[in-house]
């Protein structure tokens, strides 16, 4: 048993091409006309609802960090061109009209 390593020992750090968001799921729906603050997203996710999701990770005004899928262009093209900016994280306020779904 003396020579058994640990992760930390062993220096292997985490695959930062294959993250995951570990913290609760929640809705779109549930965030409709909730402010937050976007922390991150993966792209390009594969769900039994589709190809090219995203999931995004968020965190409420009390601190608590969720996460939500989204197949919305307009929040892909928002969160893209926030990436590209360098700017997370950034506060948004989730809208829908109908089905459609939007950050402002």
């Amino acid at each position: 048993m003396d020579n058994i390593k640990s992760l930390k020992s062993l220096c292997i750090e985490p695959d930062n091409e294959n993250k995951h968001f570990h913290c609760r799921e929640t809705t779109q729906q549930k965030l409709i006309n909730t402010s937050f603050v976007v922390l991150d997203y993966i792209d390009g996710v594969k769900t039994k609802f589709g190809g090219s999701r995203y999931i995004v990770k968020i965190r409420l005004d009390d601190g608590t960090e969720q996460k939500f899928f989204t197949n919305s262009q307009e929040i892909k093209y928002v969160l893209g061109k926030v990436k590209e900016k360098n700017a997370f994280p950034v506060r948004v306020t989730m809208r829908a009209e109908g089905s459609r779904y939007f950050l402002e």
